[in-house]
C-alpha cells in the first residue's frame, strides 16, 4: 500500500511558492512547530480560488499569515480577505509578514475568538470562499456558525480533515486526548457528508482537504 505522508510530501515537492519570503515562511514553521496549510493543499486552494473567482474570503486562523498572504495572491487585486486570529504573538508575527508582502491593503487581521461573534467579520459577509484552518474541536460549530455568512453557491474548506491519517484508525490512538480529538475530526467530516444543503467533496491533498459547496 502507499505510504499517504510519503505520496503528499511528493506532491508537495512539485509545488513552488511564489517567491523566496513565502518559502523562508515555510521553512521556520517546520522547524518551529507552527500550524502552516501543506504546500499541496495550499495550491489547491489557489487553484480553486481562481476557478471559483472567489474575491471575498473568510480565514479562520491566521497563524503567521502564509495561507493569507497565498490566497490573496490568487485572488489577486480586487480581493478582500479577512482572517480571525487570537493569539497576539501569532497576529504580530502575521502582520509583519503581510506588511513586507505589501498586502496590508487586501488583508484584514480581526482580533478574537472565531467561535464568538465578531462584528469586523459580520459586517463584511457575504463571502465567496471560508477557509477553516482553526482549532479542530471546533470545527462543526464554526461551521455552522460561519455557514449562513457564504454568498450563494460559495464554499467552505475545511483543512486537516484526515488528521495525518488517524481517522482510519481512531481505535489505535491510545492516548486519550488525542482519541477524543480525532473522534471530533471523524465527527465533523460525517456531518458534512450528511448536511443537505451543500455538497461535500474530501481530497487526499496534503493532510485532507473536505470542499463544502452550498446549494
Amino acid at each position: 500500500m502507499t505510504d499517504f505522508d510519503k505520496l503528499s510530501e511528493y506532491a508537495a515537492a512539485f509545488v513552488k511558492p511564489e517567491n523566496s519570503m513565502l518559502r523562508q515562511m515555510e521553512k521556520k514553521a517546520k522547524q518551529i512547530y507552527i500550524p502552516i496549510m501543506h504546500p499541496s493543499a495550499i495550491a489547491f486552494l489557489q487553484q480553486l480560488i481562481k476557478w471559483k473567482k472567489a474575491r471575498r474570503i473568510l480565514e479562520l486562523g491566521t497563524a503567521i499569515g502564509y495561507s493569507a498572504i497565498r490566497m490573496c495572491l490568487a485572488a489577486g487585486q480586487d480581493a478582500e480577505i479577512i482572517t480571525i486570529e487570537r493569539e497576539k504573538e501569532m497576529i504580530r508575527e502575521a502582520e509583519r509578514n503581510i506588511k513586507e508582502q505589501g498586502l496590508t491593503a487586501w488583508i484584514h487581521i480581526v482580533e478574537g475568538d472565531a467561535t464568538e461573534d465578531l462584528p469586523a467579520v459580520r459586517d463584511a459577509v457575504p463571502f465567496d470562499l471560508i477557509l477553516i484552518d482553526a482549532a479542530k474541536a471546533q470545527y462543526e460549530k464554526l461551521f455552522l456558525k460561519y455557514a449562513r455568512y457564504l454568498a450563494p453557491a460559495g464554499i467552505i474548506v475545511t483543512d486537516n480533515v484526515f488528521f495525518h491519517g488517524l481517522v482510519c484508525d481512531i481505535d489505535g490512538v491510545k492516548k486519550k486526548p488525542l482519541h477524543r480529538l480525532v473522534g471530533k475530526v471523524d465527527s465533523y467530516n460525517r456531518f458534512l457528508a450528511e448536511r443537505s444543503e451543500f455538497d461535500t467533496i474530501f481530497l487526499t491533498v496534503g493532510d485532507g482537504l473536505a470542499v463544502s459547496t452550498k446549494k
